[in-house]
């Protein structure tokens, strides 16, 4: 029976971990022959020993022992000046370990030996070898391998899929010219990240990895079971194939300078044991940690079990090296990116002539933000070296990019070459019949070697295909040539039927249309399982520019409902067909069926003079090296602006550049942000491409020019942990010339005091976004008033009033004290103070003195009386496995488009506007929700509980849930007038009877605080302001998903509104209320709920204010009365 056959029969048991056994040796520096360390050089040095080891597996009941080779590729083994030796160590490995299982081995239990292949010590992927080094590395270990008697191979613990590749295609090449099919399974190690060391995903793991002849496919490594159990799921559920699974012993941990696996192995062996018998993993053993002891009880637990039979949803997709894409788009079609394309961008082509590399990659990340799915890329140019070119785009695109790719080439070996550069599934674009099968065959087998899709064109011998019937004839031809004679995956398979423009006045193309989508049809229902795939802007070729946008967009639409499955598009250019007049729809729908007489008459006459919203490619080469660089600015776009600023250097000073081009185009961009026409996003990559301009000339800058501007200290105040604000203001303000000294959050007005004194900073600036903030900003205006501190302050932050400035703060310092909502008008401010005309905020109207709080007696007629509900415990519990697609969906799109990110309709036209969400705002959104699974940048995590409660006038008394005695209670300010409203009304009095009080702590992580400051500091402003944006919405967003549990778990979800609306406008049974909010501005509130579920276990603590850190945080207390809604006091 082979090891193929075996999998069939029940489950399969590896050993345990051979790395760990070795390291428990007393051994001596003449056992590693000198070189402490290579674990390989022991199956020279102590074959018994390592023989021994294997032997204690197979007595506790592995099916397969691994041969101890994990490091005997060439790159591991040349770090010891063993490469000389590698077919050598390689086969003695595999010897040794034959022998232990031949002597274990019988009819009833045979056993096997996999030859172990580790990851090496270098990622392709980032450049750090190359593809062919890594397949001449393994190729001889696999020789080694073979040659010693291994029944399997296993490519193990991997981490970057170009090295997976690299170590498959070696294993299948060396078996075919050694004559034998020893099967290959890889297994590869997921991060508690959630992805591969490089960033993959599971589902780009699979769909990279399905198109190869795979005997398994599974994870070790780097985890206990518990963390890996999800991506079985999901392997189970997607890939083909046996599933493997090979943990750890849980997490490891140093003790005493010690590492230690935590689980004991019953508690490994349970886990995996219910892998198998609920997720049909068919093979299973342990990893680092794992002694024969762990196997021993792995193998009692699994001997009645049958594996769980699988409901298998094959990959249907294309992947990058991290995220993967469904090629079955809903709606479709699936958008392929055109514009990185030397035949179909003029930009593009013109960056690649400069080899503006990063240019060329700021176009490619132009497409993916602009919804496509795949970017088909083309660097070919006469006389240029193609090879070079695509080699210098990818190793900038496949890293930076997440997208997968189309290598769009006639020549083989530049599309082979690109292929050893991408980790993930690609397509090939493309082969053709118009010189034979024999380059059309060549391209079928690269693309069946590598794992990739292919676009095939209807083009034979006799030219271009433009009739229906010979599409489908020429489609049958290479489905039978790709498809049944080189075994290229039918729906790998993306015909393009090709089409042509209806623009030239050609009578012969007038059913180009027609013809297209005729074709389609006929392919579809010819070639069973493949796809379509179609150039759009083809068919509009010679037209003018808004005339092309509307027909490509109604030719795309009339092909999708054709059966098109993919469109080659400028993404950017499809328009939505709401937004078309019907009059512009008539005339391009009776040109692509050839109504009328003559509709490219009509068609050119209607739209003669007719602009519409073309959106030009921004061309360098155009204007004066001046507004060339204003362009540049205001658009946002860094590429080129060294060059352009050299140029610039030759007729005018540092100084005058700044001074006299760059700061007016800034103060261009906030006359546009300001009236609407731009959103503050753009804004934020403007200020990237000032940043970027002004750190370039300082070196060129007399010190006396550098150091002229005013300067402004800014701090965000004491408890207050909110810094995203204050750091657009210093983002404005430094890229409009003015010194800004950033002190960060939760500052003292002492640190403020000190910096302005060291400094000589003619303001100061103040942010805060609690309602204590405010009552703090006046407190340091007072210190400053009474230190002498008479410098101008600005002051921000959501929870501040124009009238609350004026009438409170701005009499407490005997300088300028200004309100700012916003950072333009710290902008503003900033400028009056260097033209001596900044005055003090006044107030819109003079405000009523407020009022003392009223006393408990003062509340109105008392609320109806409801069951209270039974609490599913007493105490605190935390949660740490949530799932990020299951909080996703809670994210309000308002709430972060608009008001986080700042993207405001502003002038924009309703329609505009939805363009504008959908274009940009809305893919944006979905690259940044699949980083953030990718990244494991968010760590959602909750720690909440019950307690028993009753209120006592405006308090609310909390009980230990076992002794009823008071354990601490929260006060709540009641309104001074009617209702005269208090949050303690709603809950039974102490003579009613105990209620019942939900408290909870959630955050994202501080890891999504570490990735802002990152951000930040790196001058990726746009991106730190769309990445806090989203890290904070989402800590909101996890406090619903969590409220809604709570609710569940009382037993009132059942009269929940449905969807996320509902949820806004609070259409569930009761509320809740977080400290530092209208109902209970109190911070100090938030000690009690600390004290009492200790979040300090989830990584969030709580600074003197009550404030929590990190800021992607959210604390509440849950009240379940039905009258319970949101208030101000």
């Amino acid at each position: 029976m082979n090891f193929l056959e075996r999998i069939e029969k029940g489950p399969v048991i590896f050993d345990g971990a051979m790395g760990t056994q070795i390291q428990n040796l007393n051994l001596s520096d003449t056992d590693w022959d000198n070189k402490p360390g290579c674990s390989e050089i022991l199956n020279l040095t102590l074959p018994d020993t390592i023989e021994e080891i294997h032997r204690r597996y197979l007595e506790a009941g592995a099916d397969v022992i691994e041969t101890n080779s994990f490091g005997g590729n060439r790159i591991v083994l040349a770090e010891y000046g063993l490469e000389d030796r590698i077919v050598e160590i390689n086969r003695a490995a595999a010897r040794i370990a034959r022998r232990a299982a031949d002597a274990y081995s019988d009819q009833e239990k045979p056993r096997y030996v996999a030859g172990s292949m580790g990851p090496g010590t270098r990622l392709p992927s980032l450049g750090q070898i190359s593809f062919d080094e890594l397949y001449d590395s393994y190729r001889l270990q696999v020789q080694g391998l073979i040659e010693g008697g291994v029944d399997l191979l296993i490519i193990e613990t991997c981490q970057d899929l170009l090295q997976i590749k690299a170590a498959l295609i070696a294993a299948l090449d060396q078996r075919t010219d050694m004559g034998v099919s020893t099967p290959v399974g890889v297994s590869v190690t997921i991060e508690t990240t959630g992805t591969l060391l490089i960033g993959s995903s599971i589902g780009a793991v699979i769909t990279a990895l399905s198109p190869f002849p795979l005997a398994f496919l599974g994870l070790n490594c780097a985890t206990g079971p518990d963390r890996m159990r999800s991506y079985i799921h999901e392997a189970s559920r997607l890939f083909p194939g046996p599933v493997f699974v090979m943990p750890n012993a849980g997490m490891p941990e140093n003790r005493g300078g010690q590492t230690v696996y935590t689980l004991e192995p019953a508690d490994f062996a349970r886990p995996l044991a219910e892998m198998v018998g609920s997720e049909g993993a068919a093979i299973i053993g342990g990893c680092c940690g794992t002694d024969p002891s762990y196997i021993a009880q792995l193998s009692r637990q699994i001997a009645s079990i049958t594996p769980a039979a699988r409901t298998i949803q094959p990959m249907e997709a294309v992947s990058s090296l991290f995220t993967e894409k469904e090629l079955t788009q809903e709606p479709a079609p699936f958008l392929i990116g055109e514009r990185t394309n030397t035949n179909g961008s003029r930009l593009f082509r013109n960056k690649l002539l400069k080899e503006d590399w990063d240019g060329i990659l700021d176009v490619a990340r132009e497409q993916a933000a602009s919804g496509a799915h795949a970017l088909d890329l083309c660097v070919a140019y006469t006389g240029r070296d193609e090879i070079r070119d695509m080699k210098e785009a990818l190793s900038r695109i496949v890293t930076q990019v997440d997208l997968p790719l189309v290598i769009d080439s006639t020549s083989p070996q530049v599309i082979e070459e690109a292929l050893k550069m991408i980790g993930g599934k690609s397509i090939i674009n493309s082969i053709n019949l118009e010189d034979g099968e024999e380059r059309a065959r060549k391209i079928c087998r690269l693309a069946k070697r590598y794992g990739s899709a292919l676009i095939a064109l209807t083009i034979d011998e006799k030219g271009m295909a433009k009739e229906a019937s010979r599409k489908e004839e020429i489609a049958k031809r290479i489905y039978r040539m790709a498809v049944e004679e080189e075994g290229i995956p039918a729906r790998d398979l993306l015909f393009d039927t090709l089409t042509f423009t209806l623009g030239s006045g050609d009578e012969s193309l007038r059913t180009a249309g027609t013809e297209t989508m005729e074709g389609i049809r006929r392919v579809k229902k010819s070639c069973p399982g493949s796809r379509t795939v179609l150039g759009v802007s083809n068919i509009s070729f010679g037209l003018s520019p808004y005339s092309r946008e509307v027909l490509n967009s109604l030719f795309l639409d009339e092909a999708i409902q054709a059966g098109l499955d993919a469109a080659i598009v400028n993404v950017r250019k499809i328009m939505p067909l709401s937004s078309i007049p019907e009059d512009e729809k008539r005339q391009a729908l009776d040109l692509i069926y050839n109504r009328g007489k003559d509709p490219l008459f009509g068609f050119i006459r209607f739209f003669e003079g007719k602009e519409g919203k073309v959106r030009e490619e921004l061309d360098d080469s155009q204007g004066t090296p001046e507004e060339r660089l204003s362009r540049r600015l205001i658009g946002g776009s860094k590429s080129g602006i060294e060059e352009l600023l050299q140029e610039l250097m030759k007729q005018m000073s540092p100084t005058d550049i700044i001074n006299t081009l760059l700061i007016p185009a800034m103060k261009e961009v906030g006359q546009l942000f300001g009236s609407g026409k731009m959103q503050l996003p753009f804004v934020l990559q403007s200020a990237e491409v000032m940043k970027k301009a002004v750190s370039y000339l300082e070196p060129f800058m007399e010190k006396t020019e550098a150091q002229a501007s005013l300067q402004i200290v800014l701090a965000t105040v004491r408890g207050d942990v909110h810094d995203i604000g204050k750091n657009l203001v210093d983002i404005i303000l430094s890229n409009n010339g003015y010194v800004v000294h950033n002190l960060g959050i939760k500052c003292e007005i002492e640190t403020i005091i000190r910096k302005v004194e060291e400094t000589g900073a003619q303001a100061v600036g103040l942010s805060g976004l609690l309602v204590k903030s405010t009552a703090i900003m006046k407190e340091y205006l007072e210190e400053m008033e009474r230190r002498g501190i008479h410098v101008p302050v600005l002051l921000g932050g959501a929870a501040l009033t124009r009238d609350y400035v004026a009438n409170d703060c701005v009499p407490a310092l005997s300088a300028p004290v200004v309100y700012c909502p916003d950072a333009f008008a710290g902008l503003a401010a900033m400028n009056s103070l260097k033209e001596g005309s900044l005055l003090s905020t006044k107030a819109a109207k003079r405000a009523a003195p407020l009022k003392r709080t009223a006393s408990p007696e003062a509340k109105d007629a008392p609320l109806q009386k409801v069951a209270i509900p039974k609490a599913p415990f007493y105490g605190s519990r935390t949660v740490t496995e949530i799932p990020l697609e299951e909080i996703y969906p809670l994210l309000t799109e308002q709430v972060l488009f608009r008001g986080r990110w700042g993207y405001r309709r502003g002038t924009l036209s309703a329609e505009e506007y939805e363009e504008l969400l959908r274009g940009e705002v809305r893919p944006l959104f979905e690259q940044l929700k699949e980083k953030g699974i990718r990244e494991g940048l968010f760590e959602p995590k909750v720690v909440y509980g019950y307690y028993p409660c009753y209120s006592h006038g405006n308090d609310v008394v909390i009980l230990n849930p076992e002794t009823e005695k008071e354990v601490g209670r929260f006060s709540f300010p009641r309104q001074t007038e009617p209702p005269h409203q208090c949050v303690a009304d709603y809950f039974r009095s102490r003579e009613e009877g105990p209620d019942i009080i939900a408290l909870q702590v959630v955050t994202i992580g501080e890891k999504a605080h570490r990735k802002s400051q990152e951000l930040y500091d790196a001058d990726a402003y746009k991106e730190y302001l769309l990445f806090h944006g989203l890290s904070v919405e989402l800590a909101e967003a996890l406090a619903e998903y969590w409220h809604r549990q709570v609710r569940l778990e009382l037993g009132i979800a059942g009269e929940d509104g449905s969807g996320i609306d509902a949820f806004v406008v609070q259409e569930y049974r009761g509320s809740r209320y977080s400290f530092g909010y209208p109902a209970c501005p109190d911070m100090k509130g938030n000690e009690l709920i600390f004290d009492l579920l200790t979040p300090e276990k989830i990584g969030v603590s709580l600074s003197g204010e009550g404030q929590m850190v990190p800021e992607q945080t959210t604390s509440a207390f849950i009240v379940h009365h039905p009258q319970a809604k949101y208030f101000k006091i």
